[in-house]
């Protein structure tokens, strides 16, 4: 997977003053955003815009809605540890709104894992 940034990180370990931009290509021609509910609380929102995507702390409408169990479980699915498919099993994941914007989201980040490294607002 090719993951580019284009923020502004600084080396101080500080975090950056914008958002960090990702390109995952199997999101490319997809635009729309995604809030992350840790239960009932919202978490994040991931943006995406033709395969660009970032994730800021919740507040605006999205289109879909992916409801996680705990933190630990978003974490997870982010780093490519815990298999949403596993998760919606096991009752620890719930996709709402937009069906196919949800479904492509969730996989294509579980896949890449695009965050590794990064800290995502509402994460933990």
């Amino acid at each position: 997977m090719e993951r580019n940034t284009t923020s502004n990180e600084q080396q101080t370990g500080s975090p950056p003053a914008q958002p960090t931009l990702l390109d995952v290509p199997a999101l490319a021609g997809l635009s729309g955003r995604m809030r992350v509910d840790v239960r009932d609380e919202p978490a994040a929102t991931i943006h995406l815009d033709h395969g660009r995507i970032w994730a800021t702390a919740p507040g605006e409408e999205a289109e879909a809605t992916a409801v996680v169990e705990d933190r630990a479980d978003f974490q997870r699915m982010l780093a490519g540890e815990l298999n949403p498919v596993v998760a919606a099993i096991q009752g620890r994941l719930w996709l709402h709104g937009d069906p196919e914007l949800a479904v492509r989201v969730i996989f294509a980040l579980n896949a890449a894992r695009p965050f590794a490294g990064h800290t995502v607002p509402g994460g933990g």
